[in-house]
């Protein structure tokens, strides 16, 4: 970028060119949502004040944007924000990046309103606290406990709920736990909730490289078959370690029948699966 003068609806063309030869998925929204982010403005204004040039300091600033998301950083980690259940969410390098497939998680949380009234939710692996805030948000009288091995996702977690709770909302607790060791503490909840770290180990040179090389590993897998954390939340409840009335887990399309054998294994044989906007199986309700 050396001319003198760059106009917004310059930086989006030379972009979207430099994005498209670094092969990024969809140059053009990267681009955009990158300009938005720094003239905090929404996409739509960019067209309409497309040529309006920028300030130096701006050209600088969105030139390490875009260095940046060249070297494959995710756009939701330049930015600090990624979008779940109608609400902006921070996120940083600490947490995953929230994915479309989780809000059919919370949804079908939600249903359980007309049978189940100010429920005690426990959120298992919270990191940024999306599926706990959302569901402190829209589930009304809902008393949500988010546990995360991670004190940095905690952290953000913690920031959400202030960020997006509402009066009257009640504020989730947070506790930084690991779920392999023992349970200790309050252990009875109406309804568990959990995304746990689901990839297999041998899965994971074929993820993208946003993913691979920049979101945190011990969120992504359990460094075995992408079953030991479903085992250890069938086998708490089978011990009683911890109770529940609903239990809801959400997994990856190649693993409902093994989830389902092996819950089955601990006599949790009533289940229910749903499927996803791709129709693939993505969400496990059982009743314990």
């Amino acid at each position: 970028m050396t001319r003198t003068r760059w106009t917004i609806v310059d930086i989006l063309k030379t972009t979207t060119e430099y994005f498209t030869q670094k092969a990024i998925e969809n140059p053009r929204l990267n681009a955009e949502m990158l300009l938005a982010h720094l003239l905090d403005m929404r996409r739509v204004q960019l067209y309409l004040e497309y040529d309006r040039p920028l300030a130096d300091e701006e050209l600088n600033r969105y030139r390490d944007f875009v260095s940046r998301r060249a070297k494959n950083e995710p756009l939701q980690y330049i930015t600090g924000t990624a979008a779940f259940m109608g609400m902006d969410f921070k996120v940083t390098p600490h947490v995953l990046i929230p994915r479309p497939e989780t809000e059919l998680l919370v949804e079908k949380v939600l249903a359980l309103q007309e049978s189940l009234k100010e429920p005690k939710i426990l959120d298992i692996g919270t990191g940024s606290g999306i599926i706990a805030v959302s569901l402190a948000r829209l589930y009304p009288g809902a008393r949500l406990t988010g546990v995360d091995i991670s004190s940095a996702a905690l952290k953000t977690a913690a920031e959400n709920a202030t960020a997006l709770l509402q009066p009257g909302d009640i504020s989730p607790r947070w506790m930084n736990r690991d779920i392999t060791s023992a349970w200790e503490g309050d252990n009875s909840f109406d309804i568990i909730v959990s995304n746990p770290p689901y990839i297999r180990r041998d899965e994971m040179e074929t993820l993208p490289p946003e993913v691979r090389e920049h979101e945190p590993r011990p969120a992504l897998t359990d460094e075995g078959d992408g079953l030991r954390f479903y085992g250890r939340i069938f086998e708490m409840l089978a011990t009683r370690e911890l109770i529940c009335r609903h239990l809801m887990l959400e997994m990856s399309g190649s693993q409902p029948e093994k989830i389902i054998s092996m819950s089955k294994s601990f006599n949790f044989a009533s289940y229910t699966l749903y499927k996803d906007l791709n129709h693939i199986d993505r969400v496990l309700h059982i009743q314990p």
